[in-house]
């Protein structure tokens, strides 16, 4: 595993030390003002110039007339604050309180819109992650082209997505997501729909690493997709999803030669309709990067229904727990656990997904892919926080919503343990049915606008070992 220059994180980590910066304002209260009960006399609301007011008090955890004992209402203001920062409308939002007599408290709540529409540039690596980039040595596996995003469509927190891309590979997308389409702000709907080529597939394994088979002249792959997905959210934290796609894709005439299972029986296409079920239960305290909280996902996918030529007939359950704690002021603990189960058959190679994929690896094997058909997989990890949020101001960016940034760096140290069943490719797969585990430490930045990039030094159950990173928070 080739390490990498740490040269561009020691210069940034010194750019952002060296700029003024004051601490994050959250919920600013005198406790010693309130009354043993607090009757919420009025929410005085402002910021906000584009999102509607009944979107943002859909996350209100109190309302006008409310009475809440006083060590309840400092955590209700939290928690209200934490919703709207979660909604990924607002880059800052700071509530106060002031107490008018009477038992009776004002509430202010001041929000900081973010920037909504982007056209931006596409660079997007074609592996599954930067390390496995550069260990390829091929900088011509990247992706160009444009990302038209316009989240807040409306002022309704709703989303629209145009993804137009080549290089390596093609793709051509349009995302439309509608969080509320009733009154009460419960239900919402999705609607996504793609047309995707490549000239390289990953036909199979061997030795736990991906095999890979391109001809230049020629795609190797097609794929259509058309998907529905209806969410229903009861309350703040518990969310219902039910999604149903269609899926057409064909490889070229090579591909099952080289592995008859890639879909099964020598097939060069296959058509499924896929129906999931999704249930989450979120108590998380900021999504992006959690430090508090937790997270239930429990999920049923049912591939195909013989209703299509050359359908799988597949059904997989997954559940998912993720934990959060908050130590000291400056202490977090963070521990995941996920497992998916499948049936006993044979599965497509092209359905069948283990570990290596998304965020579901173990830290040190970025470099390999475990497939198979059952697995579980855990997660731990204990972090400081090397310098706690922090906002600076940088006047000589021209666009408002930018110039404010806020930022934090926390070191941590992590161990990761799997275990994946393959029935299919276990002499390809070694690491599969065996247990497999991975440590090391690690530093990650956060910042505004979702944006997390993590620096890790890992090492796995063969002592292999080098620097990994990513842009996503590990648990």
């Amino acid at each position: 595993m080739p390490p990498m220059s740490l040269r561009p994180f020691k210069f940034l980590l010194l750019f952002l030390l060296s700029l003024p910066a004051v601490s994050q304002a959250q919920v600013i209260v005198d406790t010693t003002s309130l009354p043993e009960l607090v009757l919420v006399d009025s929410i005085v609301l402002s910021g906000q110039n584009i999102t509607r007011v009944s979107v943002i008090e859909r996350e209100y955890v109190m309302h006008t007339g409310d009475s809440i004992p006083r060590n309840l209402f400092i955590k209700t203001l939290e928690r209200t604050r934490e919703n709207l920062i979660n909604t990924f409308l607002f880059n800052f939002v700071t509530i106060t309180a002031q107490n008018i007599g009477n038992n009776r408290v004002m509430v202010f709540i001041h929000v900081e819109e973010r920037w909504y529409i982007f056209p931006l540039p596409v660079f997007e690596l074609v592996d599954r992650n930067f390390n496995e980039w550069v260990k390829s040595g091929d900088w011509s596996r990247v992706n160009f082209g444009l990302n038209l995003k316009w989240s807040n469509f409306r002022g309704m927190n709703e989303t629209m997505n145009f993804l137009f891309k080549w290089g390596y590979t093609e793709n051509i997308g349009l995302n439309y997501i509608i969080p509320y389409i009733n009154k009460n702000k419960e239900e919402g709907l999705a609607i996504k729909t793609t047309y995707s080529r490549d000239k390289e597939v990953v036909y199979s394994v061997f030795d736990s690493k991906p095999q890979r088979y391109k001809v230049e002249s020629r795609f190797m792959r097609r794929e259509v997709t058309a998907g529905l997905t209806y969410s229903r959210r009861k309350g703040y934290y518990k969310t219902s999803s039910f999604f149903a796609e269609y899926r057409k894709v064909s490889v070229d005439d090579t591909i099952p030669v080289l592995n008859s299972e890639y879909f099964g029986n020598s097939r060069t296409r296959q058509q499924l309709i896929t129906f999931s079920w999704l249930y989450r239960r979120d108590f998380r305290d900021i999504k992006v990067y959690p430090l508090s909280g937790y997270m239930l996902d429990l999920e049923a996918t049912k591939l195909g229904f013989g209703l299509l030529p050359d359908e799988p007939n597949l059904l997989f359950l997954t559940a998912q727990y993720k934990a959060f704690r908050k130590l000291t002021s400056r202490w977090f603990v963070a521990g995941s656990v996920k497992g998916k189960l499948s049936g006993q058959g044979n599965q497509p190679y092209y359905n069948m997904k283990g570990l290596g994929f998304n965020n579901d690896f173990v830290r040190g094997y970025e470099l390999y892919i475990i497939p198979g058909q059952n697995y579980l997989i855990s997660k731990t990890a204990l972090k400081f926080a090397l310098l706690p949020t922090h906002v600076i101001e940088v006047p000589s960016i021209p666009l408002e919503k930018f110039r404010k940034i806020h930022y934090a760096f926390y070191l941590n140290a992590f161990f990761d343990v799997a275990y994946v069943r393959d029935r299919q490719y276990e002499n390809q797969n070694p690491l599969a049915n065996d247990y497999q585990y991975g440590y090391g430490l690690g530093l990650d930045y956060v910042t505004y606008y979702n944006l997390v990039f993590r620096l890790e030094y890992s090492i796995n159950k063969f002592g292999e070992k080098g620097f990994f990173l990513h842009f996503t928070a590990p648990i």
